[in-house]
């Protein structure tokens, strides 16, 4: 571009961010940090008032009133965290008021080299990566599912077929295989352009086979599970009398195997999710994952790649696709604890402090006791 009648290599001002700016050197700071305080403040009211709801429904459910539900949330006296979770909407909240409110004019994490919203592509690649892992896991239940209890109920060489098929599995370096498999599918579909009309059609098709390649490989570890917890529950006494009664293989499966097994099967799922997402982003890291055309946190990661080694770096892309892909399995691993410790109460992290037992403890070391403790324990 020419700059002052000289041939200058620079990039051109955006064609949206920060447009409506007449001086941006003057005005972008002031401009800047009055849409952050506005963003924050609108984030905090909406927050406070999806806080009031809560406590205000619990305190209905509990019959207490509003300001007492609010103190017993405070102090964790109450079966659910709330504490945690007010404080976690209200941040929530807070942050995405002030992102909301600085993208109306401005590119929060900035752009790629094309002048890409690089926001607006991670949040493409957050709901790719939900697709694939949802999909990718609903995909490996019925083969873990029906093998798993196939090989504990009848034993014998249905036990050790099924165990050569998932040790061999197993046995396969999962990424090398799944990308063998991904290869076939995208050479065929290369063969074939006349079947797809479009190119997003061609993409929609790559990324559902990706899913069925991820769950067809990948059900080997809830199968072992699934098998060892059907060989404890067909010993039991209640399956036993089921048999002797006559009732028929497939119905004792169906109505006292499975539902006892179905905690693996949640946890197990919850806990696969995240290693499925890291799965698709190295694989479109590579070049075997999704589609070029759909973003994704693999495409992310290879772009960034090339932007990290331009002078000066351009690290945002990188970052943003870091930062939410780690939220996302940092919020399914937790999810999964949460799955875990409610089907395992002695597992459970969160202890509530009991009103009664907070007043007991007050009478025992001499101060004052709270009235209301002592009526809930009494």
């Amino acid at each position: 571009m020419e700059v002052g009648g000289r041939p200058v290599r620079e990039f051109p001002r955006l064609v949206f961010g920060g447009v409506h700016l007449k001086d941006p050197q003057r005005e972008w700071l002031p401009d800047v940090a009055f849409r952050a305080v506005r963003g924050l403040a609108a984030g905090a009211l909406a927050g406070a008032l999806i806080g009031g709801l809560l406590v205000s429904l619990g305190a209905r459910a509990a019959r207490q009133g509003v300001v007492a539900r609010l103190q017993s949330a405070w102090r964790r006296e109450t079966e659910v965290p709330w504490r945690a979770i007010l404080l976690t909407i209200m941040v929530l909240t807070m942050l995405a008021g002030c992102v909301v409110s600085l993208w109306t004019g401005y590119h929060p994490l900035g752009t790629d080299r094309t002048g890409n919203d690089v926001l607006y592509q991670a949040i493409k690649s957050l709901r790719t990566a939900i697709v694939i892992g949802s999909l990718a896991t609903l995909a490996t239940l019925p083969f873990a599912v029906t093998f798993g209890i196939l090989a504990g109920y009848f034993k014998g060489w249905i036990d050790d077929l099924i165990q050569y098929l998932y040790t061999v599995l197993s046995s396969i370096p999962g990424v090398l295989l799944i990308a063998a498999c991904v290869l076939i599918i995208q050479v065929t579909i290369d063969k074939h352009p006349e079947l797809y009309e479009t190119g997003l059609e061609r993409a929609d098709l790559r990324l559902l086979l990706l899913c069925v390649v991820l769950g067809v490989t990948g059900w080997a570890t809830l199968c072992r599970l699934l098998r060892a917890e059907t060989l404890k529950l067909s010993e039991l006494d209640y399956v036993q009398a089921a048999r002797a009664f006559g009732v028929s293989d497939l119905n004792i499966m169906r109505r006292h195997i499975l539902p006892n097994a179905m905690h693996i099967v949640l946890i197990v799922a919850v806990l696969d999710f995240s290693a499925l997402v890291l799965y698709e982003a190295v694989l479109s890291y590579v070049g075997v994952g999704v589609d070029p055309t759909t973003p994704s946190f693999g495409s992310m990661f290879n772009l960034a790649r090339t932007e990290m080694s331009r002078d000066p770096p351009v690290w945002w892309n990188l970052v943003a696709a870091f930062a939410f892909m780690l939220a996302l399995v940092l919020s399914a691993n937790l999810f999964a604890g949460a799955v875990r410790e409610a089907f395992d109460p002695r597992a459970r992290a969160f202890r509530p402090r009991l009103a009664g037992a907070t007043g007991a403890k007050r009478a025992t070391t001499g101060g004052p006791a709270d009235p209301a403790a002592q009526a809930e324990a009494t």
